[in-house]
């Protein structure tokens, strides 16, 4: 493991810090460079146990906890959560301790060999093997070799290189060259093997000996970010140049079937925006605020301020129809088909990513002797909500069925699957 001496590591410090941790269901949730935004441990799929564990890495890093330390936050956590996580509480509490660590270190270290006047000095970079009895073969093979520090290789090649992977790279001058009687290396030949992301669907190729989801260099994409203007960072979401949390193209199951409703829980139109929130509030059992836990566990604040304005007015969305159907809106909380995280990009802050979790639901109504169908979505983070819901009508030809805004629906599901209903 690195040894922190007398001063913090700044770097690594904030590396760390501005990861926002996301609920996950299973290590390749996250997967390479969005390691980078958000920290997660494979399988805890609730806020508050990542949440924990942030905590616990953070001491360990900020303020030098030992893993003797950490697992006994890590028992704390398991006890208080009622986590049931796989392997033994020996490995699985060594593994979260040491990636996070050794991670975080690395991304530092990267942060300060990143430098321009520190390249200028050190424009070359040599792989150091760790010297593990257990060594992977081609990492023991990397040991003593000698690249520019721009070589494309270092994106994929710069440690750590898999779980337990303690490598190093270390900065080199022309000096060290002469005085070392070293000259620079050509970067071997790159053999690949395929790897099936579970989670897209997608195959990988991966250069042989790194482990899927290390093929990456820690910390790259989040000094990018760092880089950016206020201008820039907006203009780069916008084109689809940021590492943003949702992922890209999920290989996504298929949503549940649509819930038939009966016209009785549509309201009328031109009622008091009171009786508008009030439905809402009723399926919640409750008349004023309360704290409602999810399917998935997770605490969301229910009240009246998500239809007000800044003023304290009732903001009734009566031109998109959405209040005739707020009942339904209630209801894609307490009874949804999806439920998913994700980070996105905070265009207030360039670098800086935001958490919530999406809540979708599909309908379907009979209305004037047709079927309608639509979906509903609700969002929650950082305690700002947003609500809304979707039906266009549309006819069944045979056994085919017309979606509701099918394209729209379906951009909507993006980043961890948390639940899915399951359906009889």
């Amino acid at each position: 493991m690195p040894r922190y001496g007398s001063r913090p590591f700044k770097e690594a410090i904030d590396y760390f810090n501005q990861k926002l941790p996301l609920p996950t269901t299973g290590f390749q949730d996250v997967y390479g460079q969005q390691h980078d935004h958000a920290f997660m441990v494979a399988g805890a799929n609730r806020m508050s146990i990542v949440e924990g564990f942030a905590t616990a890495v953070q001491a360990a890093i900020e303020k030098g906890e030992t893993l003797q330390d950490f697992r006994k936050r890590f028992d704390e956590i398991v006890s208080t959560e009622g986590w049931d996580y796989n392997g033994s509480r020996g490995w699985r509490s060594r593994l979260i301790y040491e990636t996070n660590i050794r991670q975080a270190y690395n991304a530092g270290r990267e942060a300060q060999m990143d430098d321009p006047e520190f390249r200028d000095r050190f424009p070359y970079s040599e792989y150091g093997h760790s010297g593990a009895e257990n060594f992977r073969p081609e990492h023991k093979a990397w040991d003593g070799l000698v690249l520019p520090s721009d070589d494309p290789s270092w994106a994929w090649r710069s440690p750590s290189n898999g779980y337990g992977c303690k490598c190093k790279k270390f900065p080199r001058s022309r000096r060290w060259l002469q005085r070392t009687g070293r000259s620079v290396d050509t970067a071997p030949a790159t053999e690949y093997r395929e790897f099936v992301d579970k989670r897209t669907g997608e195959v990988r190729q991966i250069p042989k000996g790194i482990d899927p989801g290390f093929e990456h260099t820690p910390g790259r994409s989040w000094l990018r970010n760092q880089t950016m203007t206020a201008t820039d960072w907006q203009d780069a979401v916008k084109r689809g140049g940021v590492d943003t949390i949702p992922y890209g193209p999920a290989a996504k199951p298929t949503m549940p079937k649509e819930t038939p409703i009966s016209n009785t829980l549509l309201m009328d139109d031109d009622l008091p925006p009171e009786r508008y929130v009030n439905a809402f509030l009723e399926e919640f059992g409750v008349t004023g605020p309360v704290i409602y836990r999810d399917v998935t566990g997770e605490p969301i604040a229910i009240n009246d301020y998500l239809f007000r304005d800044t003023l304290g007015n009732y903001k009734i969305d009566k031109d998109g129809m959405r209040h005739r159907y707020m009942r339904l809106l209630a209801r894609t909380i307490t009874q949804p088909d999806e439920v998913w995280s994700l980070l996105e990009p905070d265009l207030s802050t360039p670098g800086k990513y935001r958490i919530k979790r999406r809540y979708l639901k599909r309908w379907m109504i009979e209305e004037d002797g047709q079927e309608v169908h639509g979906f509903s979505a609700f969002e929650y983070g950082q305690g700002v909500w947003s609500g809304n819901t979707a039906f266009t009508p549309g006819r069944r030809r045979g056994s085919e069925k017309v979606p509701a805004r099918q394209s729209y629906m379906e951009s909507m599901r993006e980043g961890v699957l948390l639940y899915r209903r399951e359906e009889d």
